[in-house]
This record gives structure tokens, C-alpha cells and sequence, in this order.
């Protein structure tokens, strides 16, 4: 797909230029609009909590426009005429309102007061609300798309606790490595060019260290995005995938919270009002260290903590202003050499030696949303940090990590007639760092100021990225919507401009079925180094794109169709191919004297197919998903396949009415055998030492198959989980019990191995085995 150019700095100027005028002639051409039907956006909320209001129907007195109101009670009438009009609002439950729009409005809050009747008996049948993913279908082009809310998160079992990213790994074209690590790979990509946002705020490594836990608190998530490919233009700086999580805004009604107690973590969400603002909060901790030292002499020498919050204030004339926070934090200090005061003759006198891992992300963002005339303007400014240190300390060595992005952007939304415009620009900077120093040649009079240590090895990275798009939600007929658009990204220090188009159709075979496709070029300035050995990803190393560090490339295209059975039922079949080029690994021949060649190039491609069955309301909901997946990289002469190259992978999800009155989860997956290097033995290097007329021990080296020739046994895996539900001293209780592994199936985490033997012996080592857990939820 060779539709990619590079430009000089006057074309790409010009070009930025026009595409800027251009559309500021649109949407400041106010003469041109007066005579054009306008839109008007509002949000109906309930009178007496202001909560939003789903699915309530916004209709046109005497005009035929009409809307109806998305998860946060929000609406756009598009085809308003110029001059003042009446809208009526209903929903079951509250009182129908007829409200009147003067000409010089064009955004509105709408509180509509809550009803109650007296009947005789009767019997309803109730009609479930429209699912999030049938909404979708009916109005958009997108591609690739699944959307979650947090009762879809809860009920699905795992080994702690409900988890945002856990809910991710089991969808089609997503690939887990391992169940102890909540990275994923998507449709043949690499870990890092997955972008993971919250609350529009970019997230570097969206884990706890282990991997057993992800940053994102499920108690605390209102709706979570996952688009694994074709994504528009919009979406910044990764190559394969986007998971795109929002939180809460909080109820305006009261103070409300929430948490969770059980076996390794507790956690605390509250929710309510302050003044015309409302906010949410929450924390969570891991205590196995706390309960296994006061009840036994051993340590555990882990423990995280994490929080987040988020204050949103709305204003009467339909703008918003949100705040949004996060930090986390891993530590685990393990003592490898007691201290020693010099009091027992048998001991010298010593200083601890410890080893150090911790890990954390931080950020903070703010976001502007300003209707102006008839168009909605998102404005968002952000600084993200993740950090982590690595080391034997005090005196050996230690290995640091820092990387901290800074962004601003701006998008306007315009809606022409059958079109909704979308353009907007943004600035993304990078500052990393990479850091090996030794206490131990320390220099200078002040013990323990790392200020006064020489580094080891020192690289830094900063790119800037600029960036802007157009994109365009296009209604041609009742059939046929198409969405065009283009991104074009420019990064200064790497000499290296891109320009990206991107498209998706979806054309209506009847009102139930589709055809959909898309195709695009995507652009990832920023590499987080990984090991195709190692089977989990302890260590991150982020850099950025330079004059030695290209910009990563890949293009998507991706054919499906889609078949719903009225709102209850959603089949879709998606076939893709996706290539990838000027990706980085690690060079184990590179010299510290050489700046550039710590790195090799390596490129490479992925086709696939993905199936999805899911069935979104009803007593049994869930999903049965099934991906094949075929996936090459190329670097250094060596063609071979990465550590995720997995063929076939399948999963059943499930919840359902269960034993004893609970709702059950059900999760069973399996996937076919992963690559791995395996060896074929070792040899050793022995010395002569002519002072003593013999030879050393020597040191021992393995000899290894290809890289990712060898493949490991088939994986599967059965989780359960029964929750119940009770109501006791004015709160809601749902405890908890889960199984994972509940066949106990030995998954194959590595092997070791013993060229000592004859014959050679090879050990493997399992994942995850039956592991039950419990626990309880509760909210007020």
C-alpha cells in the first residue's frame, strides 16, 4: 500500500496552512450558515439527582428532526431551521417536557421531573435499552469496534478482581501471552503500539508490576472503547490498536461510594457533589505484605498502591470543564545481604545490599468542551510520566527509566447538512531517559548524591510530534456512509514528516446487515524495547524517534460484515492485513562508542481473520469470540515469527442465572501452541592458567534453536465465578467467589534446561494453576 510522500518544509507548510484557513472559511462563514438548518446539542438529565438520562426521545414540535439521548444523557438536533422552535423530551418514568429553543441558542440542559402513577395490576413487558455496539452499528462507519460498560466488566471471573484490560485480552484479534501479565497484542502488533487513554490522557504502561492488575479501576470506569484497527484519524501516535477508557462523572444527588475487600487488595470509590461541580475518587492498595508480617516472620516484599479522581463541572449553556488525575506506584525491596554493625566477630562490619524494582505512572489533564454556534469544541491539555528503577543498591548499580509526554490539542465538530467535520490539530513532547550508573565509582565528598556518580551509560530522547487532521462523517444515502480523512504528523528531530489518509464504508445490505471496510497508514514515534526471548515484560525501555530512531509505519485494511438479530444478537466477521516497518529491537552487538547501532531495524506483516457471536441482553449475555492470526517479522537477515504468533485462539464468555440464587460468570479460553527459543544444548569456555598448570572452571553457554522456532503446547483455561446480591444497613453487598483454572490445566509459562543429564532433562514451568479467591463488594 504505497500511498505515503514525503513533502519539503514549504509544501507541508503551505499544506498545514490551507487545511487550517480552510477550515476556519468554514466555520466562520456565519452569512452562509443563517441560512442553513443549525444543530442544537443539549443533554437531558432528572430533575432531582441530576443523573443523565438514556435513551429518551428529543423531538421536533414543528419540524422533523429528532435524537435520542446517548449514555450521558446527551443529544444533537441537526436539522433545526433558523429561527425559534419547540422540542418535546419523554422517557417512562418522567414527565414529557416541551421546551422552547430561541434562535440564538444552540445548546441546552433539559431537567425533566420524575412521575409516578397508581395502577391497577397489570403485567409489562419491558423492552431492554438499545446495546451501546447497536447504536454504533446504526450510526457510524467504525470498524474493529467493541464498547463496554462496567457490568460487563464485573461479571467476568479472574484471579483477583474485575479488571478493565482482562476484559480486552479475550476479544477477537487480541492475543494474551501468558496469565500473569495483562499486556496484549493486537492483529499481529507489538505491546507498545497499543494506545491506552483515560479520559483522553495518554497512559505509557497501563499495568502493576507483575501484570496481575491493570491501572484502571473498574468501580470507577463508565464506558470503556476498544477499536483494534482502522481507528480515524483523530486517535495520535500508535500503530495498532486504541483502548480508550472513561470515567465517571459523579452524581449531583448526594455522597455515594463503593469498594472491594478481598484476598490481596482493597479499594474505595466515592462519588458526589461539590457546589455545581461534581467529583469522583478513588483508592486501592495490595496488603499481602501487611497480613502475612503480622501473622508470620516471613515478609512479602510487594505491595502497590494506586488512586484516581476526577472533577467535572458543567455549565448551563451545554459547555464543561473535567479534571482528571491518576497516580500509581510499585515497590518491592527485597534484602539480599544483611547489615552487619561489626559486633559479631564472625560477621564484618557491612552496609545492606538490597534489590530495588519500582514502577509507576502518574498523569494529569484537563479538558474544555465549548459549544460555539454549531459546532462543539474539545480543547485538552495533559502531562503523563512513567518512571522505574531497577537496581542493587547501595553500591552496585542501578538502571532508571523516565519518560514524560506533555500534549495539547484542540478538535472542532461541525455538522454540515449529511456531513459531521471533525478537524484539529496537537503537540505531543517527549522527554526520555535511560540511565546505568554505579555508586562505586562515585567521586566527589558527598556519599550517596547519585549527582556525583558517573554514568555508566546515558541516552535521552525528545522528540516533539506535531500533528493535525480532517475528518469527515459522511451520510451519502440511507445506504451508504463513508468517513474519509487524513492525518498528518511531523516530527523535527527525526527530519520526518507523514501524511496518513484514512477511510472507512459501511454500506446497509437491509437494516440488519452490513458491509464494512477501512483501510489507513498509521504513524508511532516512540519504541518500548522488549526481549522476544523473555516470556513476560518485567523491564520497560522507552524511546523515541531521532536521527537514528525511525518512525514506526504500519497500514491497516480491514473487509467485514455485520448481521444483527434486532438489538439482542450481533454476528460480525472481519478479514485483515496489516504491515509494519521501521520497527526497532535491541542489537546484542552494539558498541557503547557507537551511538547508532544500539538498535536494528526490523519490519514485517500480519493477516488474519476475526469472528465474533455476541448476545448483549437477555438472562444469558456474552460473547464467543474466534481469531486466526498469522504474523512475520524481519530483522538482521532472520525472518521469524514474533513471541505472540499464535494461530488460533477462542473464547467463551458468559454470564448467566447460577447456583444458590447468584449470577455466574464463565469464562473458557484456548489458544494453539505460542513460539518460543528453545536449546539444544551448551558448551564451556575453560581457561589455562599456567601458574598452576591447569584449568579453570570456565563459563558455561547455551546453544539455542532459530529465534521463536520451537513452539510451546496449546493453552487452555476455565474460569468461574458466582457473585450474590444483598441489601443490609442502606447498602448494596455482593460477594464473590471465583476459580480460576478450575480444571487445573498445566499451561506452559517456560522450560529450563539441564544439559547435565544424560539424556538432557526439560522442565516446565506452569501458569497459573486452580486458584480460588473471594471476596465482597459493596455501594451505597
Amino acid at each position: 500500500m504505497g500511498f505515503c510522500w514525503r513533502v519539503n518544509a514549504e509544501a507541508r507548510l503551505g499544506w498545514t496552512v490551507g487545511v487550517l484557513v480552510a477550515g476556519t472559511a468554514i466555520l466562520g462563514n456565519g452569512e452562509t450558515q443563517a441560512q442553513l438548518p443549525r444543530a442544537v446539542t443539549g443533554q437531558v438529565v432528572a430533575a432531582e439527582s441530576g443523573a443523565p438520562l438514556f435513551r429518551a426521545r428529543v423531538r421536533g414540535l414543528e419540524f422533523s428532526d429528532e435524537a435520542v439521548t446517548d449514555l450521558r444523557g446527551r443529544f444533537t438536533l441537526s436539522q433545526v431551521p433558523p429561527r425559534s422552535v419547540r422540542i418535546v423530551v419523554e422517557i417512562s418514568g418522567f414527565a414529557t417536557d416541551t421546551v422552547a429553543i430561541p434562535v440564538d441558542i444552540t445548546s441546552l440542559v433539559i431537567r425533566l421531573v420524575r412521575t409516578s402513577f397508581e395502577l391497577d395490576p397489570i403485567t409489562v413487558i419491558g423492552e431492554a435499552p438499545t446495546p451501546p455496539a447497536r447504536i454504533r452499528f446504526d450510526s457510524t462507519t467504525q470498524t474493529s469496534a467493541f464498547t463496554f460498560q462496567p457490568g460487563d466488566i464485573v461479571n467476568i471471573p479472574g484471579m483477583f478482581e474485575s479488571d478493565v484490560v482482562r476484559v480486552v485480552q479475550l476479544l477477537p484479534g487480541t492475543i494474551a501471552k501468558n496469565d500473569y501479565s495483562i499486556t496484549y497484542n493486537v492483529r499481529g502488533g507489538e505491546g507498545d503500539q497499543n494506545l491506552v487513554r483515560l479520559d483522553g490522557i495518554t497512559i505509557f504502561n497501563p499495568s502493576h508490576l507483575g501484570g496481575f492488575f491493570s491501572t484502571f479501576d473498574a468501580n470507577a470506569v463508565e464506558r470503556v472503547d476498544f477499536f483494534s484497527g482502522g481507528f480515524p484519524a483523530s486517535y495520535p501516535g500508535r500503530l495498532s490498536s486504541v483502548l480508550d477508557v472513561s470515567l465517571q462523572d459523579g452524581r449531583s444527588d448526594g455522597l455515594h461510594g463503593g469498594g472491594q475487600v478481598s484476598l490481596i487488595s482493597s479499594k474505595l470509590v466515592l462519588d458526589g457533589p461539590i457546589g455545581p461541580a461534581t467529583f469522583v475518587v478513588g483508592a486501592r492498595r495490595t496488603y499481602a505484605d501487611i497480613v502475612i508480617a503480622a501473622l508470620t516472620p516471613e515478609e512479602v516484599p510487594y505491595y502497590f498502591t494506586d488512586a484516581v479522581a476526577k472533577l467535572h463541572l458543567p455549565f448551563a449553556s451545554g459547555a464543561s470543564v473535567a479534571l482528571t488525575a491518576y497516580w500509581g506506584r510499585d515497590i518491592m525491596d527485597v534484602n539480599v545481604v544483611e547489615a552487619s554493625d561489626g559486633s559479631n566477630p564472625n560477621l564484618p562490619q557491612r552496609d545492606p545490599i538490597d534489590f530495588l524494582f519500582d514502577w509507576g505512572n502518574q498523569l494529569a489533564g484537563v479538558t474544555w468542551q465549548q459549544p460555539i454556534g454549531n459546532s462543539r469544541v474539545v480543547t485538552r491539555a495533559s502531562i503523563t510520566e512513567f518512571s522505574t528503577s531497577f537496581g542493587i543498591v547501595p553500591d552496585f548499580a542501578r538502571w532508571d527509566n523516565d519518560v514524560r509526554l506533555v500534549s495539547a490539542s484542540s478538535g472542532v465538530m461541525t455538522p454540515l447538512g449529511e456531513h459531521r467535520l471533525h478537524v484539529g490539530a496537537g503537540l505531543e513532547r517527549y522527554d526520555m531517559v535511560y540511565d546505568v550508573r554505579s555508586p562505586t565509582f562515585e567521586f566527589g565528598d558527598s556519599p550517596g548524591n547519585y549527582g556525583g556518580i558517573i554514568p555508566l551509560f546515558n541516552v535521552d530522547y525528545h522528540p516533539t510530534v506535531w500533528s493535525a487532521y480532517v475528518d469527515d462523517e459522511w451520510n451519502v444515502s440511507a445506504r451508504l456512509k463513508v468517513r474519509p480523512g487524513i492525518r498528518v504528523e511531523h516530527v523535527p528531530g527525526a527530519d520526518f514528516t507523514g501524511v496518513a489518509p484514512r477511510a472507512s464504508f459501511k454500506f446497509f445490505l437491509s437494516r440488519d446487515r452490513a458491509i464494512l471496510g477501512s483501510f489507513g497508514r498509521y504513524y508511532q514515534a516512540v519504541h518500548s524495547l522488549r526481549d522476544q526471548e523473555l516470556p513476560i515484560t518485567v523491564y520497560e525501555f522507552w524511546i523515541g524517534a531521532d536521527e537514528h530512531v525511525p518512525v514506526g509505519r504500519s497500514d491497516h485494511a480491514v473487509l467485514g460484515f455485520e448481521q444483527w438479530f434486532g438489538g439482542e444478537y450481533q454476528v460480525t466477521v472481519e478479514g485483515y492485513r496489516k504491515t509494519f516497518e521501521n520497527l526497532v529491537i535491541p542489537n546484542s552487538a552494539q558498541s557503547l562508542r557507537d551511538v547508532g547501532n544500539q538498535f536494528l531495524p526490523m519490519d514485517g506483516d500480519a493477516w488474519g481473520i476475526d469472528i465474533l457471536l455476541r448476545r448483549h441482553v437477555g438472562r444469558v449475555q456474552g460473547w464467543l469470540s474466534y481469531g486466526f492470526n498469522k504474523t512475520e517479522r524481519r530483522a538482521d537477515g532472520s525472518v521469524f515469527p514474533p513471541s505472540h504468533d499464535r494461530r488460533h485462539t477462542v473464547n467463551l464468555v458468559m454470564r448467566a442465572p447460577g447456583p444458590l440464587g447468584s449470577e455466574m460468570g464463565l469464562r473458557w479460553g484456548f489458544g494453539s501452541p505460542l513460539p518460543y527459543t528453545g536449546f539444544v544444548g551448551e558448551w564451556s569456555h575453560r581457561r589455562y592458567r599456567p601458574s598452576v598448570n591447569a584449568f579453570d572452571s570456565g563459563e558455561t553457554e547455551p546453544i539455542s534453536t532459530a529465534i521463536n522456532a520451537e513452539r510451546f503446547p496449546t493453552y487452555s483455561r476455565l474460569d468461574l465465578g458466582f457473585r450474590w446480591q444483598f441489601e443490609k444497613w442502606g447498602a448494596q453487598w455482593n460477594p464473590y467467589f471465583q476459580v480460576a483454572n478450575a480444571y487445573n490445566r498445566k499451561n506452559v509459562f517456560l522450560y529450563s534446561f539441564d544439559f547435565g543429564t544424560s539424556p538432557a532433562r526439560r522442565t516446565g514451568a506452569s501458569q497459573v494453576p486452580f486458584f480460588p479467591t473471594f471476596g465482597i463488594e459493596f455501594k451505597w
